[in-house]
């Protein structure tokens, strides 16, 4: 299977899927238990609407539109799962940045999609650090 088929159409639904992430994020967001993970969170939430405001422009629309897709999944309000969820989506977004910069048609593009595969990565070990933390804090694993 040629990875590179249809390019434009899978950075339209990379666009899609950070707009999700940004929504889902500020959910979860509301759910930390703390001020200072919400406003990790937050940050992360505007890293993922940069990541869209990216890939738009290369599609020559600029900004995104801000209205979520409607298949976007919500949080659930359990933080611990919902964190469980980023992590997954995070470790998908690496796969899939990493797939879109093989096929990237200049050196340019290239260099922003590995530095958006960055910046997953960063929000995966961010995100797991939270669990971490949580686990500690409450002498338990938030794993159930």
């Amino acid at each position: 299977m040629d990875l590179c088929v249809d390019y434009r159409k899978q950075i339209e639904d990379s666009l899609q899927d950070e707009l999700c992430d940004a929504g889902f994020y500020a959910q979860i967001a509301n759910e930390a238990p703390t001020q200072e993970l919400r406003e990790l969170i937050i940050s992360i939430v505007g890293d993922e609407y940069g990541h869209a405001r990216i890939q738009a422009s290369l599609l020559g629309v600029c900004p995104p539109c801000a209205a979520c897709p409607p298949d976007c999944p919500g949080a659930t309000g359990n933080f611990c799962a919902d964190v469980e969820t980023a992590i997954q989506g995070e470790l998908s977004a690496i796969r899939r940045y990493a797939e879109l910069a093989m096929c990237a048609p200049t050196v340019k593009i290239r260099y922003l999609l590995t530095s958006i595969l960055g910046d997953e990565y960063a929000h995966a070990r961010i995100w797991t650090a939270m669990l971490q933390a949580q686990s500690m804090c409450h002498n338990e694993p938030c794993r159930e």
